[in-house]
């Protein structure tokens, strides 16, 4: 504190001193100022902290019990008003707060941050009670409508509010896009490895409810209104290479171990470890869905934090939201802010990112730009995986962030995620986060969708088959006829020899089949499992030749030999490349030579 108080301005110190009642006309140095400064803070710490605002000492407590100077976003968050942080130059006549005295700047902005002097923490923490922890407002129902700030002739549009509750519809979703995977129909693009525009649509006809209503009714659009696009069917094609589910081989998403695993059957502690390993995910960017923002891909990517460590912060903080209980969506960003985690998009304020063009929509809005990305990371990822549930309108016009921006003259939103505004961390969240020790899925069965024959024959019972089933049913059936198809060996083969497992079509069969499987059906599994598993292993070999037959049967039956090599007709031998050398060796002994290069 000594050499902050030395580095401030004289006429800011006698300012302070007469705003506490400690001026005296003796004082004529710097160093006296500086002095008489120390000695009232040691002296009369009670009477600086009667004479502080009430933010004043709610900064003081919070960052004296915490052991840092908390910031002003986190305090804002906390305490919903302006923080009285003291600046760091002041002009003439302009009023001094008195906590300048005790919050320590830096000479300039590369030498550190703010801090409070060390050696009042303990004094204050003695002074000041610990302030109470930050309480959530909850949302005890969701309107049926939300009014939009646009008018016509004087009456208010209402829109209507869409609720997603994920809890059971993403693991019911996880699994049809995990058997699109598995059938080879999910392609992704070679550079950005998100799903192409037919990938998307496929996984949209597989969704368990349908997509985000994200669009104005048909009476309110027009040739120039811009539509919001699919979200879960595109966020579903990410979030399986991100939880570690599946990854691009050949242009197209393959099944990973862990992805073969939940096909067969979703486990809440499996699903929790890909939950994890997608927090730590940085090679997708949420912020990227906000396509009205621009040069996220340019040169402006060296100022652009690292999304695995902002989506781990959020979820950090996250753990001070309520489960089971709706908050507005802005109160759960206020909850986040008053965290104190970093999450900021921009690692500075570098004036990169832009709408339009950059020399004239370049984004200033910190605030702003962030929760764009919070929206995103909610409503694309966390909803999807079914974490959040979330209620939410179409976004036309509604602009909740960067709405004075420029550049914004015609487009119709920032970004697609505009319109949510209530979110809740359902039980499943809560667990797949880290916020609850367990938690046991609450399955709902379905109908059944097929009637299994004994002659082999599968007959649907619907004439609309979802694509992620019908992936599953091409694995291992031919289609005869419309509703009705075949099992066929050939195909479930192929499917093995692929990778694939017969297990995983017998448990899709066994889960779908109206009155079971018949018992030719299971005849039929069985003997194609005996099948499989005749085969052992491969191993490479090397053929060899010999001058007659005669030869060649006489070192395969020698003692020596035979343990190390097959006789594979006429003059020839096969020996397994790692018994080679132990072959050269034994045959040697029998009197023969095997020439190097030969």
């Amino acid at each position: 504190m000594h050499e902050h108080l030395l580095n401030l301005n004289a006429d800011v110190q006698k300012t302070w001193l007469r705003q506490v009642g400690a001026w005296d006309k003796t004082l004529t140095r710097k160093a006296q100022f500086v002095a008489a400064i120390e000695a009232y803070l040691r002296d009369n710490l009670a009477g600086f902290i009667a004479r502080l605002s009430e933010p004043e000492k709610l900064l003081l407590a919070e960052s004296a019990h915490q052991g840092r100077l908390i910031g002003a976003r986190e305090f804002e968050g906390k305490y919903g008003g302006p923080c009285p942080m003291p600046k760091g130059y002041y002009g003439y006549g302009e009023k001094i707060p008195l906590l300048a005295a005790v919050i320590c700047r830096p000479r300039n902005a590369y030498e550190g941050e703010p801090v409070l002097a060390r050696e009042l923490i303990e004094p204050l923490r003695r002074l000041l009670p610990r302030p109470a922890a930050v309480q959530p407002r909850t949302q005890p129902a969701l309107p049926m409508f939300w009014p939009s700030e646009q008018h016509e002739n004087g009456d208010e549009k209402v829109r209507p509010v869409q609720v997603h509750e994920g809890e059971r519809i993403a693991p019911v979703e996880l699994v049809r896009v995990l058997r699109l995977i598995q059938g080879g129909k999910v392609h992704v693009a070679a550079s950005s490895r998100r799903p192409t525009d037919a990938a998307t649509r496929l996984i949209g006809e597989a969704l368990l409810v349908p997509d985000f209503a994200l669009d104005p009714p048909k009476t309110e659009t027009d040739k120039w209104t811009e539509l919001g696009g699919p979200v879960r069917a595109h966020a579903w094609g990410v979030l399986v290479q991100q939880c570690g589910w599946a990854r691009p081989h050949g242009g197209a998403l393959k099944l990973t171990a862990a992805g073969q695993a939940m096909l067969r059957g979703f486990s809440p502690e499996a699903f929790r470890a890909g939950v994890m390993e997608f927090l730590g995910n940085g090679e997708f960017d949420e912020l990227h869905r906000v396509t009205h923002i621009r040069g996220q891909s340019g040169k402006a990517r060296r100022w652009i934090s690292d999304p695995g460590v902002r989506k781990a912060a959020v979820e950090e903080a996250m753990s001070a939201l309520p489960v089971g209980d709706w908050l507005a969506y802005e109160e759960a960003r206020r909850i986040i802010e008053a965290s104190g985690e970093e999450w900021d998009v921009l690692e500075e304020d570098a004036g990169v990112l832009y709408f339009a063009e950059l020399r004239y929509g370049v984004i200033n809005d910190m605030a702003g730009l962030n929760s764009q990305f919070l929206r995103a990371l909610f409503l694309e990822s966390f909803a999807t995986l079914g974490l959040l549930d979330v209620g939410y309108v179409y976004p036309q016009s509604l602009w909740p962030d960067l709405g004075d921006a420029w550049g914004i003259e015609d487009m119709s939103f920032c970004g697609r995620y505009d319109g949510l505004l209530f979110v809740r961390v359902n039980p499943l969240g809560a667990y797949a986060l880290g916020y609850s020790d367990g938690y046991e899925l609450r399955a709902d069965p379905g109908p059944k969708l097929l009637r299994v024959l004994p002659e082999l024959e599968i007959h649907l019972a619907t004439d609309v088959l979802n694509p992620a089933d019908r992936a599953c049913l091409e694995l291992m059936a031919v289609c005869r006829y419309d509703g009705v198809w075949v099992l066929d060996a050939e195909r479930i083969l192929s499917h093995v020899e692929a990778g694939g497992a017969l297990a995983e079509l017998q448990q899709f069969l066994e889960a779908n089949a109206a009155d079971g499987l018949p018992e030719s059906v299971c005849d039929f599994l069985a003997s194609l499992e005996r099948r499989i598993r005749a085969f052992r292993r491969a191993r490479e070999a090397v053929l060899l030749e010999w001058e007659d037959e005669g030869l060649a049967r006489h070192i395969a039956a020698d003692a020596t030999t035979s343990p190390l090599c097959s006789h594979a007709g006429g003059n020839r031998l096969v020996v397994s490349k790692d018994q080679l050398n132990a072959f050269r060796r034994a045959l040697k002994q029998l009197g023969f030579v095997m020439p190097a290069g030969k």
